[in-house]
């Protein structure tokens, strides 16, 4: 996940981007970087730069920032602070940092090539900032080996070189949890993976989404309706270190084995570095199926209640009428519309999405014989075809949703079913 911390000082861009942003790529965060800082080895007596005794005065420690307020704040963050008491370097290590300003920043956005970079960064800073922003930092130090400890540092230290600091993001699947991790598997030669990677815990990527997402209801519904079956694949401990949370509960979970060959738990010790007195994060994602059913049933009653009161010559009524069904189908045309589009991006998460059965083009032609049924009693012959054409897939989405071993999409056919059946309904001048 990226946080943030260091965002504070995010460059201005145009307020619809950023809702775009808020509402279907929850993982982005705007970034400006404190002054850069390099690992420093420490020298030996003639001066080589070779180390005196090799990783022995050096300290790795994996922070975790529990999640704030904003959207991009609920997956948390984390960071890895190297020390060593014989030069005094200390650097958190921060990956997930990007600038709105870079060239092409908004059109690798759309097209989910998005670059990121790490930079080391103040560690009194960085906990300012949280303990600011009223998040809990916790810290666990590494049982590393000395010489993996050493290794550890000099891989961080070659990841921020100018050549190197930049490396492709993705949501799930390479932010700054699973770079954490992956750094840390790599020092213990497999280990972790190894430990981690086996049977699925009977958890998914969208779960784990609509869990931390649970208190921010809009970024919910904007992530829950753009996430596709891949959402839906289960995962494993592996797997879901891309949470950082979960990356802090694993490897406090997980034994390695030292080089003296002895098995020992891969967090030397524990400490709450800055306290919150925020609600811990929720451990289950929400079942809100019920609500959007009933948001659903209660659209499609107003706009049957409507279609009557059309038919009885209400002039307001058809107003209205015509309003809901404008608006309802500008939402499924945008919203189609984006769906399609994703399959010509990067975003593999969104493709194949059923939600774009329940949310598509039609729905603004829907609209237009909407309208004409308000004032002419019902829709032309080409206006029903397309009404029904509308209802016919979101029917084919719930059969589909039947057919899938796991989904997503029944709170959204919940919601949209309803109001493709009324807008049929009135359509058809079934309300006379």
């Amino acid at each position: 996940m990226t946080d943030p911390y260091p965002f504070a000082t995010r460059r201005s861009r145009s307020s619809r981007l950023r809702t775009l942003a808020r509402a279907t790529i929850p993982l982005l965060l705007a970034a400006t970087a404190l002054p850069a800082q390099g690992f420093v080895p420490q020298e030996d007596s003639t001066g080589a730069g070779a180390m005196s005794a090799p990783g022995e005065t050096i300290s790795a420690v994996l922070l975790t920032m529990e999640p704030g307020d904003a959207l991009w704040e609920r997956f948390g963050h984390n960071a890895i602070v190297i020390r060593d008491e014989a030069t005094g370097f200390e650097a958190a290590y921060n990956y997930g940092i990007f600038d709105f300003s870079d060239a092409d920043f908004y059109r690798r956005f759309m097209m989910g090539t998005m670059m990121y970079s790490v930079q080391p960064q103040s560690v009194s800073s960085m906990l300012s900032f949280y303990r600011w922003q009223n998040r809990r930092v916790w810290a666990q130090e590494l049982a590393l080996d000395p010489e993996d400890r050493l290794r550890l540092a000099a891989l961080l230290a070659d990841a921020v070189l100018p050549e190197n600091r930049h490396y492709r993001y993705q949501y799930y699947l390479n932010n700054c949890s699973t770079k954490l991790r992956d750094a840390i598997d790599e020092v213990l030669h497999g280990a972790l993976r190894a430990a981690t990677d086996g049977p699925p815990t009977g958890t998914t990527w969208r779960e784990h989404t609509r869990r931390l997402t649970s208190t921010h209801p809009l970024g919910y519904l904007g992530i829950d309706l753009v996430l596709g079956p891949k959402g839906d694949e289960l995962t494993n401990r592996w797997d879901d270190m891309w949470v950082p949370m979960k990356l802090r509960a694993t490897i406090g979970e997980t034994l390695v084995t030292r080089s003296d060959g002895s098995e020992v738990p891969l967090v030397l010790s524990e400490e709450l570095w800055v306290d919150s007195d925020r609600p811990p994060e929720p451990e289950a994602a929400p079942v809100w199926i019920q609500f959007f059913l009933l948001a659903g049933l209660a659209g499609g009653l107003v706009v049957v209640l409507l279609g009557r009161a059309c038919a009885a010559g209400s002039t307001l009524a058809r107003i209205a009428l015509g309003g809901v069904a404008v608006l309802w189908g500008t939402l499924c045309t945008v919203v189609g519309l984006v769906l399609i589009a994703v399959h010509w991006t990067d975003h593999e998460f969104m493709y194949w999405n059923r939600n774009a059965l329940l949310f598509n083009p039609l729905a603004a032609a829907v609209a237009v014989a909407v309208a004409h049924a308000a004032w002419r009693g019902r829709a032309s012959r080409w206006g029903q075809g397309v009404a029904y054409a509308a209802l016919g897939a979101g029917v084919l989405a719930a059969f589909l949703c039947l057919l899938a071993e796991r989904t997503g999409s029944w709170e959204m056919v919940a919601l949209a079913l309803p109001m493709h059946a009324a807008l049929w309904w009135v359509a058809r001048g079934k309300e006379r």
